[in-house]
């Protein structure tokens, strides 16, 4: 029986932490390592890791000093030994059948990936996200994989590094050695390592179920206001754009790249404006002035984004 990696990277979240790992340990597959790196807690999470790891010898626990999801991700990674490896997020969950479900389809299919949709939750609401355009229902290779994870606004169900399961073989570089996150980069160390792991497939296929229950919290990393982060988060895009032409990846895929990097540099930007910061302003109106031909191209019929895009454009300080 197949073997799955779990790694959970913690940082506190005594609130949802229970529900994230119920949900892990009572999968109907049995055959998982949950791989729990804390990293430096300092709200009680590090006791109920204790609590559920005496209870399930499937946990291995590392306790480390606050040093960053990445570094979190990489203790995991170094020490994984399944045939497959996923991630989960400390403050979400998962439905019980996802990784029974997903380990039959990537050994029924042969393939290196398999996606599944996922549910967005806030404290008002859960929506099972949709993609709004048809997915080939068999399996397919790198290029449709890559133009359903940048094509994001109609393939939503592809967004992120959690709504996956790999081959191992996924995370091992050119040279033999297991690929790292970037402990450089504050927040978007995911978006740059899922580009890596993408780069390495062959072939993936897709469940249209949701399975993951992504948790949107107003003091998560990725919605934080700290401008330093924000800014890492647009340099792991602007990687991702270099690796990709260095691999001659197709334009068009690049071109989405580009576009949904604009859109974020317009959301760093506005954010600049109100903390009356110029220098990260005028380095994302920079950005933005670089890839206009291609935004504008690519939303064509979305007038309202393309008028927000020049108001932005036309902010000073």
């Amino acid at each position: 029986m197949s073997k799955i990696s779990v790694i959970i990277p913690v940082y506190n979240t005594v609130d949802y932490l229970e529900q994230c790992l119920r949900s892990v340990c009572n999968q109907t597959y049995s055959s998982i390592e949950i791989i729990c790196v804390n990293d430096g807690s300092t709200d009680g999470s590090d006791k109920i890791l204790e609590q559920f790891a005496k209870k399930d010898r499937r946990i291995l626990l590392i306790h480390q000093n606050n040093y960053g999801e990445s570094r979190a991700r990489n203790v995991g990674l170094k020490i994984a030994s399944g045939d497959y490896i996923t991630f989960v997020d400390c403050d979400d969950w998962i439905e019980p059948d996802m990784y029974q479900r997903m380990v039959f389809a990537i050994e029924k299919e042969n393939v290196d990936l398999v996606a599944g949709s996922w549910f967005y939750e806030s404290d008002e609401e859960s929506i099972a996200i949709k993609n709004s355009k048809k997915i080939i229902p068999d399996k397919f290779g790198r290029d449709k994989l890559l133009k359903y994870i940048y094509e994001r606004d109609s393939y939503k169900g592809f967004a992120y590094m959690w709504d996956k399961l790999y081959k191992r073989s996924l995370f091992y570089d050119d040279n033999g050695k297991v690929m790292l996150f970037d402990e450089n980069l504050q927040i978007g160390g995911d978006v740059l390592y899922l580009a890596r792991l993408i780069l390495n497939t062959k072939s993936a296929m897709y469940l249209d179920t949701s399975f993951y229950h992504y948790r949107q919290r107003k003091d998560s990393g990725c919605h934080s206001e700290n401008l330093s982060k924000k800014v890492d988060w647009l340099k792991a895009y602007i990687r991702v754009m270099d690796i990709f032409e260095e691999e001659g990846i197709s334009r068009d895929v690049i071109d989405l790249v580009k576009r949904f990097f604009v859109y974020h540099c317009s959301n760093v930007a506005e954010l600049a404006y109100k903390k009356k910061d110029k220098d990260v302003m005028i380095y994302c109106q920079d950005w933005m002035r670089k890839y206009e031909k291609e935004y504008v191209r690519l939303n064509v019929g979305k007038r309202e984004w393309v008028e927000r895009y020049y108001s932005i454009l036309n902010k000073f300080l």
